[in-house]
């Protein structure tokens, strides 16, 4: 049989320029079943015609995607005979393949392409390019092996010549394959990543914390006003407010005297002591409006009555120290860090 060299090249090329792209979308495949020559016993004088025979079939293919694909093989149409002289055909295919999946297993195709047949029959032969068309459905065994039925017509396959007769035969073909994908792998779809949720950011905390200064080294005994080392002890305390101070942070200024004169005096002098703390916090840099004052006198004896039996007013002084103290209460809330 002569074969067009240029169609089988070209084909070819075709199939191995995909081949770099998706090598694991060619397969290969072979299939038996009959053929029909349609007509052969009705040409004239012939009175004995055989239109039924075997057919063979081998092919390769690529698909471009689920839905799209072409395919070359070589069609062994079978053996017919008119009056005992035989009638045969073979030659090569060259289709597109147009596929509809049916779930994950089933799919049917359709075909349409050329058929390029030698013939040989009533004495003659003839080669020629034939249309081809077909139809089929596709089961995937697994990746690697389909199974699949195909039909096949083509027209005026041969226009042979002998005695006055003249014959074009129309073809018929069916035929069961085994396809077989030698790197197809199924795609399976990641499971979702796991949905984490974040845990919720705590809760700002309301958060207090208190410094108290001897009086004594702040003021001299009686007074409101600052000693040189009072100064320097509230240069320190503000620094440690500066370490804790909290979001919208405010200060509340608490004044103590001993029980050493009376009650007004000593209410006024808590006060003032107080307030002599406060300006001194503000003019480092808190918001006045984020400070208050409180005297208490003297209440909240740190002593208790430990001073009791001390007659001697230097030696009571001395005993009632800590009782004279200023209290600074800082609060407000901070972020907890996770």
């Amino acid at each position: 049989m002569k074969m067009a060299p240029s169609l089988i090249a070209i084909a070819m090329a075709t199939m191995g320029a995909t081949a770099a792209h998706a090598a694991d979308d060619f397969y290969f495949g072979a299939g038996v079943g009959a053929t029909h020559f349609n007509g052969l016993n009705k040409i004239e004088g012939v009175t004995n015609g055989e239109e039924d025979a075997t057919a063979v079939n081998v092919f390769t293919g690529y698909n471009f995607n689920e839905y799209f694909g072409s395919e070359l093989g070589y069609q062994y149409t079978g053996r017919g005979n008119t009056d005992g002289n035989r009638y045969e055909s073979q030659g090569a295919t060259l289709s597109g393949i147009a596929r509809l999946p049916l779930g994950n297993d089933f799919s049917l195709f359709g075909e349409a392409g050329a058929y390029w047949g030698h013939t040989d029959g009533m004495g003659t032969s003839d080669t020629k390019v034939s249309p081809l068309a077909g139809a089929g459905v596709t089961y995937k065994v697994n990746d690697a092996l389909d199974l699949q039925a195909r039909y096949r017509y083509m027209w005026d396959v041969a226009d042979l010549h002998a005695d006055n007769v003249r014959y074009k035969s129309n073809q018929s073909i069916a035929t069961l394959e085994a396809v077989y994908h030698p790197f197809r792998t199924s795609y399976v779809a990641p499971a979702p990543a796991p949905v984490v949720e974040e845990a919720p950011a705590p809760a700002p905390q309301v958060v207090e914390k208190n410094f108290a200064l001897n009086s004594d080294v702040l003021f001299a005994f009686g007074k409101d006003s600052l000693k040189a080392e009072g100064v320097e002890a509230l240069n320190g305390l503000y620094q440690q407010i500066v370490e804790f101070q909290p979001k919208d942070g405010s200060a509340v200024v608490v004044g103590y005297t001993d029980r050493i004169g009376s009650d007004a005096y000593n209410q006024k002098l808590s006060e003032a002591r107080a307030r002599t703390v406060a300006n001194f916090l503000v003019s480092k840099g808190m918001a006045a409006s984020k400070v208050a004052i409180e005297g208490r006198g003297e209440a909240n004896p740190v002593t208790g009555t430990q001073c009791n039996g001390v007659k001697a007013k230097a030696q009571l002084i001395s005993c009632l120290a800590p009782d004279r103290r200023v209290e600074v209460r800082i609060s407000g809330v901070q972020e907890v860090q996770q």
